[in-house]
Parts: C-alpha cells; structure tokens; sequence
C-alpha cells in the first residue's frame, strides 16, 4: 500500500500498510486514516510554515506515535542532526542537511524509501554575488552527493514562487539531473497555482511529476 495524501504547503502524509509518514504539518486538515497504525511525524525545522505547537494535540488519536525534528525542542521528539540516523520498528530514519535552518529527511519504511527535503534548495535570490550562489550551490550539491545512487520511491521538494522564474526550479531540476525519484512533488510554491502549471507542464520523461493540488490523494500502490 501506498498512498500520498498532500495537506497543505510543504505538509504531506505518506499511508502504507503498518504506518503513516507525517511531515512538515502546520496548517490543513490531517486525513482521516487509521488509528491503529503507527504514526511518525517530521519536522524539518521550526519555521511557522513548517511547525505548529498544536502538533501533539492534532496527532494525539494514533495510540502509537514517534516525533523526528531538525530543530523544535521538545520532550517528545527526537532531535535529529545531519547525519544523525535513528530506527523504531523497522522505520530508519535519517537526516540530511538543509540550505536554510534545519534539516532534510530520509525515510525507508515497509520497503519504501522517501525523501522530505524541508527547507533544503537551490535558494538563489536576484542580488547575490558570485560567491553567494557559488556556496550555495556547493552545500546543496554536498547534500544530492550523499543521495546519488539511492533507489527514492517519492520525493517531495521545493518550488518558491519568490524565486525568480529562472530560479524558482533549479533544485529540482538539479535533484531530478543527478539524484531522481519515482515520483516527485513540488511543494512550499505559496499558493502561486501558476508557477505550479508551468512546471509541472515541463514533466520529464523519466519522472513522474504529480500535481500537490489533487485531493484526497494519490494511490500509487499498483506501481509501487
């Protein structure tokens, strides 16, 4: 079983068989799926558009819950470095740096494996220097370095529509060139539906690009 439920700006569910994958939760409506299942929830970092103090309170109907984090203190979750790995029941969790605050995670789960890159991208802004885009690109280029090779299933990463239109794309296109996935979502675009129309009209031949706006969700397990 493989479902994607996307939530609202950089918040996703991933559903599979045992358990469900939450990430970058702050605002949306939390589907409705079983209980019984056990949840993990991530938190790539603490910005207001990535994290809500209500976490605990909106995910306290699933018995059996784990917190990852990149950067929300807490006495529940477990704080996660680059670099840092952690296991709970046959879930491997590991975290990955980010270009902003925090991190970027890494989650194999029921032989799935799912990249959430958090505040992770190619953040080239007009008004930088050489030097300034030349940095950045290296750190992110250090993070797809760690990735290459690896078999990813989904990957959810950034399109920001305060980027300018060369831009706004870049790490996506960078990740899809050297990295990959099965399936990719754009996600943290700020609503600009248009910039989502034109990128996803650039759909790759080699990945399946799908639309975060379909609700409820995507069943991909057929082809999982």
């Amino acid at each position: 079983m493989l479902r994607v439920y996307p939530i609202f700006h950089s918040g996703f569910l991933v559903e599979l068989r045992e358990c469900c994958l939450l990430f970058d939760y702050y605002q949306g409506e939390i589907p409705a799926v079983d209980p019984a299942k056990t949840l993990y929830v991530f938190v790539s970092h603490g910005h207001r558009d990535h994290y809500t103090p209500r976490l605990r309170e909106l995910t306290a109907r699933w018995p059996r819950r784990y917190f990852f984090t990149g950067g929300v203190a807490g006495e529940e979750f477990h704080t996660m470095a680059p670099g840092d790995r952690a296991a709970v029941d046959g879930v491997t969790v590991e975290a990955f740096d980010s270009t902003d605050e925090g991190v970027s995670f890494l989650v194999r789960a029921e032989g799935t494996a799912v990249f959430h890159a958090g505040d992770l991208n190619l953040w080239y802004w007009e008004g930088d220097t050489e030097a300034e885009r030349a940095e950045m690109t290296r750190r992110f280029e250090a993070v797809l370095d760690r990735l290459r090779g690896e078999p990813l299933d989904l990957a959810f990463l950034v399109l920001d529509s305060r980027q300018t239109e060369a831009d706004a794309a870049a790490g996506i296109d960078r990740f899809q060139e050297t990295v990959g996935a099965r399936y990719i979502f754009p996600m943290h675009f700020g609503g600009d539906e248009a910039l989502l129309d034109r990128r996803m009209a650039r759909l790759r031949d080699t990945t399946h690009m799908l639309d975060p706006r379909r609700k409820p969700y995507y069943d991909l397990s057929d082809d999982s």
